[in-house]
């Protein structure tokens, strides 16, 4: 089952559990053809399909997606998944912006708030992630929120970061 988490952020972005009232947004930035590129299963999700995968992920205590929200509004969402407890480690990812959203940085900002949130709240201690090696806004993006190249395979880049000393 999954745990209650409360919403966390700065003064510019607040992230906080997606809920069934937000599926219909999240869908349609997923299925923007400038999204989905940019994910391993790029094909086109129906809301069935989507709600379908947020029912399950209610049950799912190491997978936590987030909306990011900035004045009030939904701007993107970023996830923490594959959470290892035994071993304080997890995957982060899922990250997306509303077309709306798009270059001011609520990304940018939502990853280091993520970050924070997995060393200090859920106590993990390393966080990694996979981008596309041709994604360099991405990869940019992540190498300022801390994370380093630790390997390429398969046309993807994994990075990952320790979480402890996060200001």
């Amino acid at each position: 089952m999954k745990r209650s988490i409360s919403p966390f952020g700065n003064e510019s972005v607040r992230l906080r559990l997606i809920e069934e009232k937000d599926l219909q947004a999240t869908l349609s930035w997923r299925n923007r053809e400038e999204a989905r590129v940019w994910f391993k299963s790029s094909g086109l999700l129906s809301y069935e399909q989507h709600r379908g995968w947020f029912q399950r992920y209610q049950e799912k205590d190491d997978d936590f997606l987030f909306v990011v929200e900035a004045d009030g509004n939904l701007v993107g969402q970023a996830s923490v998944y594959g959470v290892d407890w035994n071993t304080a480690s997890a995957e982060v990812g899922r990250f997306l912006v509303a077309p709306e959203g798009a270059g001011k940085g609520y990304i940018h900002r939502a990853c280091g708030e993520l970050v924070r949130f997995c060393g200090e709240v859920l106590n993990l201690q390393y966080v990694f992630l996979e981008v596309f090696e041709h994604n360099e806004r991405a990869f940019r993006l992540y190498q300022q929120n801390g994370f380093v190249e630790e390997q390429r395979y398969d046309g993807l880049i994994r990075m990952g970061r320790r979480t402890a000393g996060i200001e």
